[in-house]
């Protein structure tokens, strides 16, 4: 009797071995995001940080904390699947079986976890190349404004207005400091020395690591070629989430054969005493009329 129940719940699991990982909708659970936003913020950061400040963002989110949950439960699964093996391995009879039924349960709890992740890693992929996207548009429309006539004039214009006003304060200075074969002012000794000061912050700010422009295999990115370069690394990592998908088909395809497995050898152990047989020709019970009482 025992066996027979154990063969129903293998046959159940057969059933839900053959479904694919739930979503997580489907499953009941939260459904976590990230909502970066391609603002001004991001727009005038350098571009060597443009990467790190989006990962930053990431962190923070719901989605980040989500999937972090997942791998630490993926962890916990896969530690339990360990060691559900080695016990089937060593267990016999009765006890074996209903190890070995747990252990093909556990397994199908694993690939729904595993299912659950990748719905989430998805996300997050899916959510970085519209970012990307997003923030390549406005550079565009940005450079688009720039080569517009007005915007051009407009441009030269104001160049010419700090020429002009550069020059007026070249002639104060030169009013001020100039003072031909006197001895230079204590105001002009400081004013010199403020302009170092300044030469020297500039050109650090120019050599800072993270104004210098991003490299891939050697080769420097300007904003748009590391935009590109970001968008084409998301689709090459949902290239391979689809390749793990499909692994997870597959290993859920041999969850299903090996329940299917089971039920069938368990069904073979049955005793052939334990159905009663089917009584097709009635010449068999002559005996119980012909014998005398």
């Amino acid at each position: 009797m025992r066996v027979l129940r154990l063969a129903v719940r293998v046959a159940l699991l057969t059933a839900l071995a053959g479904t694919p990982p739930v979503a997580a909708q489907e499953a009941g659970l939260a459904d976590p995001v990230w909502r970066p936003v391609a603002g001004e913020r991001l727009m005038r950061l350098p571009a060597g940080y443009l990467d790190r400040a989006i990962d930053r963002d990431f962190r923070d989110s719901p989605l980040a904390a989500a999937l972090e949950e997942a791998g630490r439960a993926l962890t916990d699964r896969s530690a339990g699947l360990a060691e559900l093996q080695a016990a089937v391995e060593a267990a016999s009879g009765d006890e074996r079986d209903a190890l070995r039924q747990r252990f093909l349960e556990e397994k199908q709890a694993y690939l729904q976890l595993m299912g659950r992740r990748h719905d989430l890693e998805r996300r997050r992929l899916e959510t970085r190349r519209a970012l990307y996207g997003k923030l390549l548009s406005r550079l565009q429309r940005e450079d688009a404004g720039a080569e517009d006539p007005a915007m051009v004039r407009l441009a030269e214009d104001r160049q010419a207005a700090q020429h002009r006003f550069q020059a007026s304060v070249d002639k104060v200075d030169a009013a001020l400091f100039a003072r031909g074969a006197a001895a230079e002012s204590r105001y002009g000794a400081e004013y010199r020395r403020h302009a170092q000061a300044v030469d020297r912050l500039v050109a650090a700010i120019a050599g800072h690591p993270m104004n210098r422009a991003p490299e891939v295999d050697g080769r420097a990115l300007d904003r748009h070629g590391l935009l590109r370069h970001l968008a084409a690394e998301a689709e090459a990592e949902t290239a391979l989430l689809d390749q793990q998908d499909l692994v997870l088909a597959y290993m859920a395809k041999l969850v299903a054969l090996d329940a299917m497995a089971m039920a069938d050898e368990l069904a073979a152990r049955e005793p052939e005493g334990g159905e009663r047989p089917e009584v097709r020709d009635a010449s068999a019970a002559v005996g119980f009329f012909v014998d005398p009482n």
